[in-house]
């Protein structure tokens, strides 16, 4: 019967709602009938599934009331999660998005600043680039230039007996001042150019004379003459050659 109790009094310290009516009996009653009655009483089973009916009760009881408080305290877990927990959220998320703003901003500017930087360097790569290829492409488009007209003045001289006589009477007027001229040209020429000699010595403002070798070491489009000022070299190659350093100086300096 004292366990009874105690239960009943456990149950009652844990939910201060809960209340048990415990029947009153004396157990110091001298009555020997109400004695053998309670005594029996106890005893029997009625007495058994009375208290295993109040034990289940008070559990049920128990049971119910700390699942109304769990529901409870759910139910207020899913109110802040709604509510204070997306406000929270809603203010770090402000707080990282300016963050994120300013910081997408900053990276933007940092990278255009480096994709102009790059395009810069790789104009200015083209452009040296680019020069480099033009000076190259010059010098070489010259130096083929040269070589062609070399060949067409070889040519032309080949079949215009006048062309080489014109070149004869250019040099001749470069030294026309002088008392005494020789020139000196190749053996196929000399002949065509004697027969000019005449011709020849209109171009001397004064008594002049006038000396026509034939040298079989000189290129037939050679003419080399002899003054007092010294020998110059009246070639077409020397002419050409002459006008190909004229005008690499002049790319160069170009180029600088």
């Amino acid at each position: 019967m004292s366990r009874i109790i105690k239960s009943q009094q456990a149950h009652q310290e844990k939910s201060k709602k809960i209340a048990i009516k415990v029947r009153p009996f004396d157990l110091l009653q001298n009555d020997d009938a109400d004695e053998r009655k309670n005594h029996h009483y106890f005893q029997s089973d009625e007495f058994l599934n009375d208290a295993k009916q109040e034990v289940e009760t008070l559990l049920l009881d128990a049971k119910q009331k700390a699942q109304a408080i769990a529901a409870e305290i759910q139910q207020d877990r899913e109110q802040w999660e709604n509510q204070e927990k997306a406000m929270f959220i809603e203010q770090a998320q402000k707080e990282g998005y300016q963050q994120g703003v300013e910081d997408g901003i900053q990276k933007g500017y940092n990278e255009i600043a480096a994709e102009i930087a790059f395009a810069k360097e790789v104009v200015e790569s083209s452009k040296k680039d680019y020069r480099h290829h033009i000076e190259s492409s010059e010098t070489v488009i010259l130096n083929l230039a040269l070589k062609v007209a070399e060949k067409i003045i070889g040519q032309q001289l080949e079949k215009d007996e006048e062309s080489f006589l014109s070149i004869v009477k250019r040099a001749i007027k470069e030294v026309r001042d002088y008392r005494e001229v020789q020139l000196h040209i190749h053996p196929i020429q000399y002949q065509r150019i004697l027969s000019h000699k005449d011709e020849l010595m209109l171009l001397f403002p004064k008594d002049t004379k006038l000396y026509i070798f034939p040298d079989d070491e000189l290129e037939e489009s050679n003419c080399i003459i002899e003054s007092e000022n010294g020998r110059m070299d009246a070639s077409v190659d020397s002419q050409l050659q002459e006008i190909k350093v004229k005008l690499t100086e002049l790319l160069e300096g170009e180029q600088r």
